[in-house]
């Protein structure tokens, strides 16, 4: 392997590391809203009309998205999305190349 093929290799780790921390730093943000907000809307309802109690449906409602967002934030989920990009990519590029050589 030559020296821009090495290259190549490094940078591609280096971008599957750097979308794993976007992914977990989007996650953490995400968690941070939803318990911020939650707790906000949890006193809203109980300290204005206590007897009714609604929510619980925001926090479930969006829970689920939370959940989803957990799911798909994880290494599994975000290397596999990497690797297809990585492999469109280099598909295009040689595709482009060999139309270079015609």
């Amino acid at each position: 392997m030559g020296t821009s093929e090495d290259a190549l290799e490094e940078f591609k780790r280096a971008w599957i590391d750097f979308e794993l921390e976007e992914a977990n730093r989007g996650f953490l943000s995400h968690l941070v809203a939803y318990v911020i907000i939650n707790v906000f809307l949890a006193f809203i309802n109980l300290y204005i009309s206590p007897q009714i109690v609604w929510f619980i449906w925001p926090l479930f409602g969006w829970g689920i998205g939370l959940a989803f967002h957990f799911v798909f934030s994880r290494k599994k989920f975000v290397v596999a999305g990497c690797e297809k990009k990585i492999a469109s990519i280099e598909m295009k590029m040689r595709a482009k190349k060999a139309s270079e050589k015609r």
